[in-house]
């Protein structure tokens, strides 16, 4: 949809709001709608809002030591300015139209923090090296036949799944579900959000559903409304999706495994190598050691929160380990395709990620790997990774966090502003979870100490 498109929907009455939106720091969109008369009329000037967006914390709670904004600068402004190239239909809602934005500060200038920000500059440092990034989100979720009020009321504890029973990948389970992916499917497709295909995952009531590949902003963004459109439908029948990365000890997790690939300025693919394509190329591999060397410095935005580190157990399908192979469930970033498929899979992240700062940290870290010519850590493995003798990945939000606030690369790469304001972010998330009293510490201490 163009602005003329809109234009004669609005005066058509096919389009009566329009929605403007950006990404916060955890993944979520936050934005207003507005009437559409409205938004024809002032779309360029922007959509003011409270800069507390990009530095409240989990909960919203006004967390402190935040540059942008707290108590210190009186909370000021941003201006959420429409990238209108995103503009679309937001199919599940009627008479609706959207558009992604990107956030500045009232005199123009760029605010670094923001997500979207910051994989444009990684965008623009890769174009730098003659590359273009490709991506796809490969998303989980789960359904619970619950409503928002039905789950606090519950204390978010012995919620019901949508399903009691494995199915995993049976036509069956999906059948049951149709009703629900169905229109998912179509909506986003109506969105411009190209949907591969759905499947029932490993767990009860477990979702997959495949976007196809795109330019990296565009994939992105894709990733925020598919995970908009599953939430959003899912309540207007009376259901939870949720995308924890474990939302049950005793299921399995929610990953968002990440697909990457780079051309080259002709178009080609920088990453196939030989005759068949299946080989990889010296960028192929220079790029894998950037990402298995700098993994640490990075882990943050593939595990951001506490609940994260719940999903990553042996023998689960989420690596536990510096690790890398062929068409190798097991590892942390598995090669795979060929030719113009020719891919990384990056293995790490669960449903939580924030999909532009994942996809940023993939492209600083692999860039300063084709810098540094480095080769990738350890050898390929054709076996089972959790038996390997490998670097472990951080097992926790507190190792994580103190990888991230010490390191070069993302203070080279990104700024000092927002290399603070992410430490702070990891710092503030820990600090929240330490004070939470848990269902954990009743069960096992409320009868019996």
């Amino acid at each position: 949809m163009d602005m003329s498109a809109l234009s004669a929907a609005v005066e058509d009455g096919t389009i009566d709001t329009v929605i403007v939106a950006t990404p916060d720091m955890q993944g979520r969109l936050v934005g207003k709608r507005l009437t559409a008369r409205h938004f024809l009329e002032s779309c360029e000037a922007g959509v003011g809002t409270c800069s507390v967006v990009l530095t409240w914390g989990q909960d919203h709670a006004l967390d402190p030591d935040y540059a942008l904004s707290g108590w210190a600068n009186g909370y000021p402004d941003m201006v959420v300015v429409p990238d209108m190239a995103t503009l679309a239909r937001y199919a599940w809602f009627e008479r609706t139209a959207f558009v992604m934005g990107n956030a500045v500060r009232p005199d123009e200038s760029a605010i670094d923090v923001a997500p979207r920000t910051a994989l444009a500059r990684m965008l623009e440092r890769l174009a730098g090296h003659g590359l273009r990034a490709r991506f796809a989100s490969e998303l989980e979720f789960f359904l619970y036949d619950e409503t928002p009020r039905s789950a606090h009321d519950k204390g978010f504890v012995n919620l019901t799944g949508k399903h009691a029973t494995l199915h995993p990948e049976t036509l069956m389970r999906t059948s049951e579900d149709e009703h629900f992916l169905g229109p998912l499917r179509n909506h986003l497709e109506a969105a411009g959000v190209p949907v591969e295909m759905v499947k029932a995952e490993y767990s009860p009531g477990q979702v997959e559903i495949n976007l196809h590949h795109a330019d990296a902003m565009k994939a992105a963004d894709s990733h925020m409304l598919l995970k908009a459109a599953a939430k959003e439908i899912a309540l207007q029948q009376g259901m939870i999706a949720t995308f924890m990365a474990k939302p049950d000890h005793d299921l399995g997790g929610s990953s968002c495994h990440v697909h990457l690939s780079l051309q080259d300025e002709s178009g080609q693919s920088a990453f196939a190598a030989g005759p068949d394509g299946r080989g990889a190329s010296e960028t192929m591999t220079r790029f894998l050691g950037g990402l298995t060397h700098h993994i640490r410095d990075i882990f943050l935005f593939f595990a951001p929160t506490t609940n994260s580190y719940r999903r990553m157990q042996p023998g689960t399908f989420a690596p536990d380990s510096v690790t890398w192979g062929e068409d190798n469930r097991t590892v942390a970033f598995r090669m795979v395709g060929a030719g113009g498929a020719r891919r990384i899979e990056n293995r790490i992240p669960g449903a939580d990620v924030n999909p532009y700062l994942a996809y940023a940290a993939m492209l600083a870290a692999g860039l300063r790997g084709i810098e540094e010519g480095l080769e990738p850590v350890g050898a390929a493995l054709g076996g089972n990774a959790y038996h390997a003798d490998a670097p472990a990945l951080p097992r926790t939000l507190d190792e994580a966090t103190e990888a991230f606030a010490g390191s070069e690369l993302i203070r080279d790469c990104f700024g000092a502003e927002f290399h603070d304001h992410y430490a702070n972010y990891g710092r503030q998330s820990i600090l929240a979870a330490r004070a939470a009293v848990t269902d954990y510490e009743r069960r096992m201490l409320f009868l019996d100490i």
